[in-house]
């Protein structure tokens, strides 16, 4: 029987690098992956996993690539509209609890601090910002952004939040201080509790309906009674009481 090259690949990253593709969509990962092992000279999934095996700094490449990074400040102002207007309805506490999962380099995490700032004043409230890519963790710590970067932050925003030094924008320090930065896998890791507020948007869309029913679940268990959990359209709920939850609103949903 001739042998799987995709599972083989799939046995070698879990191994080497604790992610587990079997819970994410086969056809998405196993397009790029063989995408990735012919641009980089493996030639196939049998090359990529002997490599894998022998070349250290290729398993922090991998993984960064098999971590999507498509992320901006304020991206999609359609949603930050919406969440400006459910922020009023979150407990008037200096406690605020917020989570960004899936914070890939930042810019959602730093956006939200914008926002919550801007509306209420960030007091004593805390953003936890997850994402499994070390890489995007490094960056999003930094804080430091290209000009395309911030297309969406406007001239007063700029002036207020970052510093500009050497064509880039470092943000101030009076807003980093609001966040925390951590490795977190959705699907291996304990989730934070009781949780005021949960951004979860454009993660799933590699996931399989199991591993994205487990996902959500652990958010559910996650939110305070009063939370709100906030997802985008790749991460449609369509039966929400299924995983514990129950829609408020568009994108919006709250513990069953």
């Amino acid at each position: 029987m001739a042998t799987d090259d995709y599972l083989v690949l799939q046995q070698a990253i879990r191994q080497r690098l604790g992610l587990d593709l079997s819970q994410y969509k086969r056809e998405q990962m196993e397009r790029r992956l063989r995408a990735y092992a012919q641009q980089h000279g493996y030639g196939n999934l049998d090359g990529l996993a002997r490599a894998l095996g022998q070349e250290r700094p290729l398993g922090g490449e991998l993984l960064s690539y098999l971590t999507i990074h498509v992320s901006e400040f304020f991206r999609d102002p359609d949603f930050f509209t919406r969440l400006r207007e459910l922020v009023a309805t979150l407990p008037q506490t200096e406690a605020l609890k917020v989570w960004s999962a899936g914070c890939s380099i930042g810019a959602e995490a730093y956006s939200l601090a914008m926002l919550l700032l801007e509306e209420r004043g960030l007091g004593r409230a805390h953003i936890l910002a997850t994402d499994i890519d070390d890489k995007s963790l490094e960056r999003a710590n930094a804080g430091v952004y290209r000009e395309e970067d911030l297309k969406r932050v406007d001239h007063g925003r700029l002036q207020r939040y970052f510093v500009q030094e050497s064509g880039q924008f470092r943000v101030r320090e009076d807003l980093r201080r609001f966040i925390t930065f951590r490795h977190h896998d959705l699907l291996r890791d304990p989730y934070p509790e009781q949780q005021d507020l949960i951004l979860f948007r454009n993660v799933a869309i590699y996931f399989t309906e199991e591993a994205k029913t487990q996902v959500l679940q652990g958010f559910s268990r996650a939110l305070a009674p009063h939370g709100l959990l906030m997802v985008g359209a790749t991460e449609a709920i369509l039966r929400p009481q299924e995983v514990g939850l129950r829609q408020v609103r568009p994108f919006f949903f709250a513990r069953a």
